[in-house]
C-alpha cells in the first residue's frame, strides 16, 4: 500500500509484526511505502485517558460536556486537524473558542464573496496566488499551520475578483470542510421549530424597543443570549446567530 496511518505508540511492537506478517505472506520487501505516525492527544496539558477523567468522544464535545460549551462540528473538525500530525495536540477550551473564530471568519468570508458575486464561483488553478501558498504549505509535509496561515489572513481582504475569490475558497475548503459543512451552516439554528421560537423572541424585544420597555427588551435579549446565540439589534430589527462555540 503507499500510505499507512496510526498512533506513535504502535510503532512497535504492532507495526514492526504487520511489516513482517505482511511481507512473509506476500514475499514483496516493503509493506508500505510512507508511514505516518500521529502523535499524542493532550487534553488541557494531560494526555487523554479514562484513568484520569479527560476521556472525551466527539458527541461529548459536541454537545458541551467536555467544555462546557457546546461547539458546531466544523469547529471541532477545525480544532482536531490545525495541529500538526507529528507534534503532540493540546485539546484546550481556548483551543476551541479560537478555532469557532476561524469559521466564523471563513463563513462570513464566503458569505461576503457570494454575495458580491452572486454565489457563481469561477474556476481556479493551483495558479492563483492564495491557492499555490496554500497547496505548497500541504505539500510540505502536510504543513496545516502555515496553510491556515494562509487562508485566514485573506480572509480579512476583499479580493478584486470575488468569482475568482470564491472558486478558490472552495478548493481549500474542499480540504478543510470547515465553511460551512453543507449538512448545518454555522449560523443556523439547528431545527425549524428552534428558528420559529428565537425569531418570535426577536420580534418581541423589538416590539418592546418600539414601546420603550427597555427593561423587558433586556430580559428578551438575555433569554435568547442564554440559548446559546449572538444578538444584534439595528434600523432594521433585531436579529440573532447561533454561536459556533
Amino acid at each position: 500500500i503507499d500510505i499507512h496511518t496510526g498512533g506513535e505508540d504502535l510503532i512497535f511492537p504492532h507495526h514492526e509484526c504487520e511489516i513482517a506478517q505482511t511481507c512473509g505472506a506476500t514475499g514483496e520487501d516493503t509493506f508500505a511505502r510512507f508511514w505516518m505516525h500521529a502523535r499524542f492527544l493532550m487534553v488541557e496539558g494531560e494526555k487523554m485517558s479514562k484513568s484520569k477523567g479527560n476521556f472525551w468522544t466527539v458527541r461529548d464535545v459536541l454537545e458541551g460536556r467536555a467544555t462546557g460549551t457546546q461547539v458546531h462540528p466544523a469547529v471541532l473538525r477545525l480544532e482536531l486537524i490545525k495541529s500538526h500530525y507529528r507534534a503532540n495536540m493540546n485539546f484546550t477550551k481556548k483551543g476551541l473558542l479560537d478555532s469557532a473564530g476561524a469559521v466564523k471568519r471563513l463563513t462570513d468570508f464566503r458569505a461576503k464573496l457570494e454575495a458580491a458575486c452572486g454565489g457563481q464561483a469561477e474556476d481556479v488553478t493551483l495558479d492563483y496566488p492564495i491557492l499555490k501558498e496554500f497547496a505548497e504549505a500541504l505539500a510540505d509535509d502536510l504543513n496545516i499551520a502555515g496553510a491556515l496561515g494562509a487562508i485566514l489572513p485573506w480572509a480579512t481582504s476583499t479580493p478584486s475578483d470575488p468569482a475568482a475569490a470564491l472558486g478558490a475558497l472552495n478548493r481549500m475548503n474542499s480540504v478543510l470542510a470547515i465553511a460551512p459543512l453543507d449538512s448545518a451552516s454555522p449560523g443556523a439554528a439547528q431545527t425549524t421549530g428552534e428558528q420559529a421560537a428565537i425569531d418570535e423572541l426577536c420580534r418581541q424585544l423589538d416590539d418592546a424597543r418600539k414601546n420603550k420597555d427597555f427593561k423587558a427588551a433586556d430580559s428578551l435579549r438575555g433569554k435568547i443570549q442564554s440559548k446559546g446565540y449572538d444578538v444584534k439589534t439595528s434600523p432594521n430589527g433585531t436579529v440573532a446567530e447561533k454561536r459556533l462555540a
